[in-house]
């Protein structure tokens, strides 16, 4: 089984999907480049997808922090970093479907370019309206199917439950089937 590259959470398995929640974009860009450094040293092609506010120069700075030259990994191809608004809302409406299909596709090419699977981080950021919520929950109750039956592992992230609505939570871990959350000594799985 693949690393996790979390401390307290030692293997993953292959066709696992799992969210967590982030209280800072500093605390998102650590844990995620900690979560795909495990993946891109196991030779598995990578997708990064930043979340508003995150930067592409912050999640650079990251995975140097980390000892990864991102421009060499992106050229390689082991490495994709997307925005959120430019991966998952290129227009006003999310594409469930679309979104998926981009899903299995990065499957396909990880395959073709030699990679072992794929390993995918990253969130939507802020919803900018209870449509694009509601269409996003079920992207990502269909996505822990698409997951489970091909070699990837995704790590979906969101702000602190804290700045997130009762029923949001609640969406989010109900599509989950598990959730890495922080503790004193690292993290755990619930």
């Amino acid at each position: 089984m693949p690393a996790s590259g979390l401390r307290g959470i030692h293997d993953i398995p292959l066709g696992s999907h799992h969210c967590t929640f982030y209280r800072q974009p500093k605390e998102f860009l650590r844990m995620s480049a900690s979560f795909l450094k495990a993946g891109l040293i196991n030779h598995e092609a990578c997708v990064w997808i930043l979340p508003s506010p995150v930067t592409l120069e912050s999640a650079v700075h990251a995975l140097s922090q980390h000892g990864l030259d991102s421009a060499e990994l992106q050229a390689t191809k082991q490495l994709q970093i997307l925005s959120a608004h430019d991966c998952y809302f290129p227009s006003s409406l999310f594409d469930v479907d679309a979104a998926l299909n981009r899903l299995v596709s990065l499957c396909v090419m990880a395959r073709q370019l030699g990679y072992r699977s794929v390993r995918a981080a990253g969130g939507p950021g802020p919803f900018l309206s209870e449509g694009r919520r509601r269409a996003f929950m079920r992207y990502e109750q269909y996505a822990t199917e698409v997951i489970a039956r091909h070699p990837c592992i995704g790590l979906c992230c969101y702000p602190s439950p804290h700045c997130l609505p009762a029923t949001e939570i609640f969406d989010i871990m109900s599509t989950h089937p598990k959730a890495f959350l922080r503790t004193h000594d690292g993290w755990a799985t619930v």
